[in-house]
């Protein structure tokens, strides 16, 4: 129920749209402003529900604004009868929620701010008043003082909205240059048969080489742009960080620690990588490379980039061995292994 509460409360503003209309052709200005204070109190409720519960949607989001929208302009239409000057209100509203359609067929986001909020309450406040001015013509209410507020409210928001939308482009557009620039650097290595052959080599739980390896080294690619580091060295070097010959996993040797999988595969990747991207390797990435294990590895991380990448691998590791699957796992093969020391032998 409480999934549904709030969206029950912003579709019965859609529905009583009819109803505003036809009250209005038939000048019950008396119901029209009771209706009116009924809609703003679900516009506050069905919000602030959906926030106490945790239920907010993208749907309840696209009601919500086509609900305001709806009755705002049955509203304001039959206003424009007696007060002109609602003329003024309508046509910006309809502004608005032009704007609103353009931004939502480019993005397929509903667009939403703090200042669209407070001026859908500020044109019910003057919708109810104009109403009431309607009624008690006797009473000198400030009108039109409230239709200036609004206007003034309505193309604040509409300055935010456009505002938002440029900030949304020019990030969707950076991402997009990110993401071409970073492939351009990468692409000899993505491309190489013997690369993709990593998708095949196991690496953290439902994870393979070359995703972990990919993530990696976008991440320091990306950090490394916005510390103004070189940020080529550190895609290259995340990618081919873990690119050693076989898969661990496969390895059935019983062999001294210093020389298992976690001390060796940092200095077996580098001269891999060497082999078979000759022309991408420097100093540097070679370093990266060989010093990405630390503190397992007995080189200390020479380079900013080289911590960069240490960390991020690190980190990396530690997402996925704190995997809620992957701790199951490692709980089954603790109890697996202990049923096999009490089992007796027959």
């Amino acid at each position: 129920m409480k999934k549904i509460i709030p969206d029950i409360l912003t579709l019965s503003r859609l529905l009583v749209t009819p109803i505003v209309i036809y009250l209005g052709v038939n000048n019950q200005f008396l119901a029209l402003i009771v209706l009116a204070i009924f809609i703003a109190l679900t516009d506050f409720l069905d919000g602030k529900l959906a926030r106490k519960w945790g239920v907010v949607s993208d749907l309840g989001a696209k009601l919500d604004s086509i609900g305001d929208k709806c009755l705002a302009f049955s509203f304001l239409a039959i206003l424009v009868f007696d007060n002109h000057y609602f003329y003024y209100v309508l046509i910006l509203e309809g502004c608005i929620a032009l704007f609103n359609i353009y931004t939502f067929y480019k993005n397929r986001i509903a667009s939403s701010l703090l200042i669209g909020k407070i001026k859908t309450w500020v044109i019910f406040i003057t919708i109810i008043l104009g109403f009431v001015n309607i009624l008690l013509k006797h009473i000198n209410i400030p009108v039109n003082l409230f239709v200036i507020l609004t206007a003034i409210f309505q193309i604040a928001t509409l300055i935010q909205y456009i505002n938002a939308y440029i900030v949304y482009k020019n990030q969707k557009k950076n991402a997009n240059y990110e993401n071409k620039e970073y492939y351009e650097i990468v692409s000899p290595i993505l491309e190489s048969k013997e690369f993709l052959k990593r998708k095949d080599f196991p690496h953290h739980y439902n994870e393979s080489v070359y995703e972990h390896t990919l993530r990696v080294s976008y991440d320091c690619y990306k950090i490394g742009k916005k510390k103004n580091l070189d940020y080529r060295s550190l895609a290259i070097a995340g990618l081919l960080h873990d690119f050693y010959e076989t898969p661990w996993q496969s390895d059935f040797v019983k062999r001294p620690l210093l020389q298992r999988h976690g001390f060796t595969h940092a200095e077996n990747a580098r001269k891999n990588a060497l082999k078979f991207f000759p022309e991408l390797m420097n100093e540097k990435i070679e370093s990266m490379i060989s010093t990405h294990m630390f503190p397992l590895n007995k080189k200390l991380p020479k380079y900013k980039e080289s911590w960069i990448l240490t960390l991020v691998d690190k980190a990396d590791s530690i997402d996925f061995l704190f995997h809620p699957l992957m701790l199951t796992k490692m709980a089954r093969k603790h109890e697996q292994k202990k049923t096999k020391k009490c089992t007796p032998r027959t």
